[in-house]
C-alpha cells in the first residue's frame, strides 16, 4: 500500500475512495470477495467518506476484480440485487408523502407549507449525510410541484381561490428552490404583507 496513502495532520489518510476499498481488502486478508466481505468494505467507506458514501456491492467488487480478487460471483450479483432493491426502498421512503406535490390536485395553503417542511427537511438531512442523491431529488420534486401549480393556476375550472392558492404554492416553491434555507423567514414575512392578507385572510 505504500504510495495509495496522503499524510493529513499527521494521521494517515487514504486518497480516493478506490485507494480505501483495496486498503479495506487488504486488512480483510481474504482470497475471495462475497457479501461479507462487501459489507465489511461498505462500512469502512461510509466510516471514511460519511453515511452518504454508498457504493454498490457490485462496483466495489469490480475494482477489486481489477486487483485480482477472486469474486463469488453468485453471491456478488445477489448481494448486489438486494442492497440496489433496499437504496430504491430508502429513497421512495424519503419522498413518502410528498407525491400530493405531483398529484395535478389543487393543494390548500397550510399542506402546502406542511410538503415544503418535509422537503426542507430531506434537503438538510440530505446535506448532512452527504446523499446529493435525495437533495437533487427534493428539488427535482420541487421543480415539478411549481410547474403543476403554475398549470392550476390558470385552470378555469377551478374557482378564483383556488386559483389564486396555487399561484401562491407556486410562488413559495419558487423561493424555497432558490434560497431553501431563508424560506421559512420569507414565509413569515409573506404572511404578514398586505398583498396575501388581501387575499387569504
Amino acid at each position: 500500500m505504500e504510495g495509495r496513502q496522503l499524510k493529513t495532520g499527521g494521521k494517515p489518510a487514504l486518497a480516493t475512495r478506490r485507494d480505501l476499498i483495496i486498503a479495506a481488502w487488504d486488512r480483510l486478508g481474504r482470497a475471495t470477495i462475497g457479501e461479507s466481505e462487501l459489507r465489511e468494505i461498505q462500512r469502512s467507506i461510509r466510516g471514511e467518506f460519511g453515511p452518504g458514501a454508498n457504493e454498490s456491492p457490485a462496483a466495489i467488487a469490480r475494482m477489486l476484480a481489477d486487483e485480482g480478487a477472486e469474486l463469488r460471483h453468485p453471491e456478488v450479483i445477489e448481494f448486489d440485487a438486494c442492497w440496489r432493491e433496499a437504496k430504491i426502498e430508502s429513497e421512495r421512503e424519503k419522498l413518502k408523502g410528498l407525491e400530493d406535490f405531483l398529484a395535478g390536485k389543487p393543494l390548500r395553503l397550510k399542506k402546502a407549507e406542511i410538503l415544503i417542511k418535509k422537503l426542507e427537511k430531506l434537503r438538510k438531512s440530505s446535506e448532512s449525510s452527504g446523499d446529493q442523491i435525495s437533495s437533487k431529488q427534493a428539488k427535482n420534486m420541487a421543480a415539478n410541484g411549481r410547474q403543476i401549480a403554475e398549470s392550476l393556476a390558470k385552470d378555469q375550472t377551478l374557482n378564483q381561490t383556488q386559483r389564486d392558492e396555487q399561484a401562491e404554492i407556486a410562488a413559495w416553491l419558487k423561493v424555497w428552490i432558490q434560497t431553501p434555507g431563508l424560506f421559512a423567514d420569507w414565509l413569515e414575512l409573506r404572511r404578514r404583507s398586505p398583498d396575501f392578507i388581501g387575499r387569504f385572510g
